[in-house]
């Protein structure tokens, strides 16, 4: 299920504009927005993405955002001092924040995009290594999916950032432990795939940012080296703006249910 992504190379994703009607996320685990500033204002005047995501962004709530503002793109933020995330938006593209979806203990930041038809939701994370209540955060997720699936049964389905939540699955991470069964469980469930697909963390070689999404077969994925001081590696995802036509006729995504740490027996919903 989850090995196997295409990726595309920084040249050609450099390459594709909106006139070629292509969607480009961004994401990185930036340690730190405002000693790391000048090299976000850089990377989106110069690569111009329409989005992107910076998670432990270490800014406190009352924090002017003036001073990290960044010309043709617009800031939403969930800033605490020690964590936190936001996201530039970029002005010619229409989309919403998904307040509802949001946390209030912890870090996420949702937005919701509509396009020819397609209803997307875009959420970002942080969590913290030092989380500990992996299974009340994983509650909150399950419980924003089910919402957005009562509405929008069809919807494309992106949860990105950095989970902290090692699994073998997830290559390069050398064990696995109660978070990461919890992160696949979850995955399976709403039959999301894990997209990126090289270690992340540098110089550990770990994989620790990852990208959750329902429509795979429409994305690709690249990744290049980290913004500023950050040492995670910044990730570029591309997509189409107009969704692919399925094959077959629309359906609601099967959920399938894997009792926890018993993999053989399946029930579906």
């Amino acid at each position: 299920m989850f090995p196997g992504r295409t990726a595309i190379s920084v040249a050609t994703q450099n390459a594709f504009n909106t006139s070629l009607n292509f969607f480009f996320i961004n994401f990185c685990y930036i340690r730190g927005l405002r000693s790391n500033f000048q090299s976000v204002e850089h990377h989106l005047s110069s690569t111009k993405p329409h989005l992107l995501f910076l998670t432990d962004t270490q800014l406190c709530e009352a924090t002017d955002s003036t001073s990290i503002s960044v010309p043709s793109y617009f800031l939403y933020s969930h800033f605490r001092s020690k964590a936190g995330c936001c996201v530039y938006v970029r002005n010619d593209l229409t989309c919403s924040r998904a307040h509802a979806l949001e946390s209030s203990e912890f870090f996420t930041i949702c937005l919701r995009l509509n396009s020819h038809s397609l209803t997307k939701f875009i959420c970002a994370v942080y969590l913290s290594p030092n989380v500990s209540d992996y299974i009340k955060f994983f509650d909150y997720l399950t419980s924003k999916v089910e919402h957005i699936l009562s509405l929008y049964p069809f919807a494309d389905i992106n949860i990105l950032g950095d989970f902290n939540v090692p699994h073998q699955l997830w290559l390069f991470s050398p064990f696995t432990d109660h978070s990461g069964e919890l992160a696949l469980n979850f995955a399976i469930f709403y039959d999301l795939e894990q997209l990126v697909q090289h270690p992340t963390c540098i110089p550990d070689l770990l994989l620790l940012d990852l990208l959750f999404n329902s429509d795979p077969s429409a994305y690709a994925f690249t990744q290049s080296s980290p913004l500023g001081s950050s040492d995670h590696n910044l990730i570029s995802v591309s997509c189409p703006i107009s969704p692919i036509p399925p094959q077959d006729s629309p359906k609601r995504r099967c959920l399938w249910w894997f009792a926890s740490a018993s993999w053989g027996d399946q029930v579906l919903c």
